[in-house]
């Protein structure tokens, strides 16, 4: 194209042809001359000199920009042998949002065909999607690499950056390339921009291609949960359900569904504030037990993905509790648990524990004669850090449970901590003049023990009397008296039924509503047995689905752990051969329905910011353009200034001719 500079002449050529020409004005007198205009010869030769020069220029822009210029530097090297091509098609559900009239993962894969179309096909691609498929994170040719996008799934939980970009270099290393070229198409949602720890490579180009949707508003269910954990067969319970209007105007009387097993049993509106949120509650009653399939859905067009959410209500058949004593146990506590169907007590010595019974227990009490070493106080402390109850009595041998000084004090309760949850359902309301506990003997409770311990019920002395200590996802409470009546009346008086009913629906690990796609890739099981079998599978409610999980054992559980990731949100069973151990739900990730994007601008600053390498950061129009991306492909975008310098000069030019008198 630069032999075309020799056009430069043809401005000087008609400029010299012009300067030599002379116009004859034929006049009748000399009075005529008096109406033609003076004009000084200097100033008529730099007008058309200064003509001469922009057209010149505008000829020399034309030819530089057909001839692709480019720095050297920021040369894409898609005809590097050494290069890979690596394109990454945001496949989140977000994407599915509409972009004029298809979806802009549709609009995506399009663009990115004809873009990979115009690579030299000898070069070697990888495609990057959120779904981590490995048969495409291997060097493809370009026939191989238009059929897996083609063939992509198109619906996947999101992807932070810097796990993208660590992925991109790992592939890079394990092929043995020295230098990738990224293709990014992506909606840049606010969750994805995630930098931390990410360590820039210049061998590795960007070329963003942030796409933008139509539709910037969405409304969606964010979460649920229950007003109480504790599901009783034929008791109310309440599910609370949180919508969230992402975006610029009111929702007023939006209907709200809930189904259990497929049927609804409660409905609803709700009315959200533009840019807002807010919950309602509906009540129900389970009058069986066992796992129920439940669901809460509204509607909302055209993001759909977040308008359900998931979960699975479970009422237990039975409630296990063991007491740990080196005797017969303690008589109330028997006759208070053993007379009930609801429950299954056993008393054990602590040395010689039933592990698959306290896999499956949801409450452990330890007797003052329990004589506990450090490895069973472990186990303990195991038990209630995976969901489980533990109510701890003092001993007359305070070290082992690490309890101080012992008072012979007679004291009456003076203090109930009556708003806390735990008391929710125990107390409609506590009269002044309540009989409450008398105490003959008590130990003092060392807070220090455990973290986040607070005390229900205290004494008049202003020591505590009955205290609760979160850990981990269970509790443990503690008793400053034994049961023993030379202790305390407490066996006698009427709190002592329902706060140990109380703790012992409490105990557990409680089945979880409902799982993230995407983030949770773990689950426990109290089911030992599925760790020795092995044959543990993960089937969806419609049998179209099946993945063997690995399993392993953890702190007197199965745990299992997905490798790989669930095709969508719904309903999965975990099978033991036939038979069904649990339901769990899943959801997905409602980060990917906040309606919060990064534009061209912030994309490039974030970017670069971060010292990545980064050649462009195109515009919507520029990313459809089958031209424009062969450019970008060929070379780079310096031609557009010289195409801005052409016409520039073409509007000085115009100016000069027609304005300069």
């Amino acid at each position: 194209m630069l032999w075309c500079l020799f056009a430069l002449a043809i401005p000087i050529i008609i400029h010299l042809f012009n300067f030599r020409r002379h116009k004859i004005v034929y006049f009748s007198n000399t009075a005529t001359l008096k109406t033609i205009e003076q004009e000084n010869a200097k100033t008529k030769k730099l007008k058309y000199i200064i003509a001469m020069i922009m057209r010149m220029l505008f000829i020399a822009g034309l030819v530089f920009a057909f001839a692709y210029p480019y720095n050297p530097e920021q040369k894409l090297k898609t005809d590097d042998a050494d290069n890979l091509v690596a394109v990454y098609i945001d496949n989140s559900m977000s994407m599915h949002s509409q972009s004029s009239e298809i979806s802009l993962i549709e609009d995506a894969r399009s663009s990115a065909r004809k873009m990979i179309s115009n690579i030299s096909p000898s070069q070697r691609f990888v495609l990057l999607t959120n779904s981590r498929q490995l048969d495409n994170e291997y060097p493809m040719n370009q026939d191989e690499m238009l059929m897996s996008i083609d063939a992509m799934q198109t619906e996947a939980s999101s992807l932070a950056f810097n796990n993208l970009y660590e992925n991109l270099q790992m592939i890079m290393k394990r092929n043995g390339f020295k230098s990738a070229s990224l293709f990014m198409y992506s909606d840049f949602q606010d969750n994805m921009m995630n930098m931390d720890g990410l360590v820039a490579d210049s061998a590795i180009q960007i070329v963003a291609m942030p796409l933008k949707s139509d539709c910037q508003q969405n409304i969606y269910i964010d979460t649920v949960w229950l007003s109480s954990p504790i599901l009783q067969k034929g008791l109310a319970n309440e599910i609370s359900v949180r919508v969230v209007n992402e975006s610029a105007k009111d929702i007023n009387g939006l209907p709200v569904n809930f189904e259990i097993d497929g049927k609804s049993v409660a409905f609803s509106t709700i009315d959200i504030p533009a840019n807002g949120k807010n919950e309602v509650a509906m009540q129900f009653v389970l009058n069986e037990s066992g796992e129920k399939i439940a669901a809460v859905s509204i509607n909302d067009y055209p993001i759909t993905f977040d308008d359900t959410y998931n979960f699975v209500l479970n009422v237990r058949q039975i409630i296990k509790i063991m007491e740990l004593s080196t005797g017969t146990g303690d008589l109330a506590i028997k006759t208070l648990f053993s007379n009930d169907s609801l429950f299954d007590y056993h008393v054990m010595n602590p040395y010689r524990i039933d592990q698959q019974y306290l896999a499956d227990c949801q409450m452990i009490i330890v007797d003052g004669d329990a004589n506990l070493n450090e490895t069973m106080w472990q186990t303990i402390k195991d038990f209630a850090n995976n969901g489980g109850s533990v109510v701890l009595f003092p001993s007359e041998v305070s070290e082992n449970y690490e309890i101080s000084e012992f008072s012979n004090d007679t004291l009456s309760i003076s203090t109930i901590a009556s708003n806390h949850e735990f008391f929710n359902d125990i107390f409609v309301n506590i009269p002044h003049n309540a009989d409450l506990p008398k105490v003959f003997k008590h130990v003092q409770i060392d807070k220090r023990l455990f973290s986040n311990t607070l005390t229900l019920i205290s004494l008049h002395n202003g020591t505590s009397f009955f205290t609760l200590s979160k850990v981990g996802g269970g509790n443990i409470f503690t008793f400053a008296s034994q049961i023993g009546k030379d202790w305390t009346n407490f066996v006698d008086n009427s709190l002592f039924v329902p706060i140990m009913y109380k703790i012992a629906m409490l105990g557990g690990q409680m089945n979880r509503l409902s799982y993230t796609l995407g983030v949770d890739k773990d689950l426990t099981i109290n089911d030992l047995t599925a760790f020795s079998e092995g044959d543990i599978r993960i089937r969806d409610a419609q049998g179209n689905f099946e993945m063997i999980p690995m399993v392993e054992m953890r702190n007197n559980r199965t745990l299992i752990r997905l490798y790989d990731e669930l095709p969508g949100a719904g309903f999965y069973i975990i099978n033991k051969g036939d038979d069904v151990i649990e339901t769990t739900a899943w959801n997905d990730n409602r980060k990917e329905s906040k309606m919060k994007f990064w534009n061209r601008e912030e994309v490039d600053k974030i970017l670069k910011d971060n010292g990545l390498n980064v050649l462009a950061v195109m515009k919507s129009d520029e990313i459809r353009s089958a031209d424009v991306m062969e450019m970008m492909i060929r070379r780079s975008m310096m031609w557009k200034s010289f195409i801005l310098l052409s016409l520039i000069t073409m509007l000085i030019e115009i100016l000069v001719l027609r304005f300069w008198k």
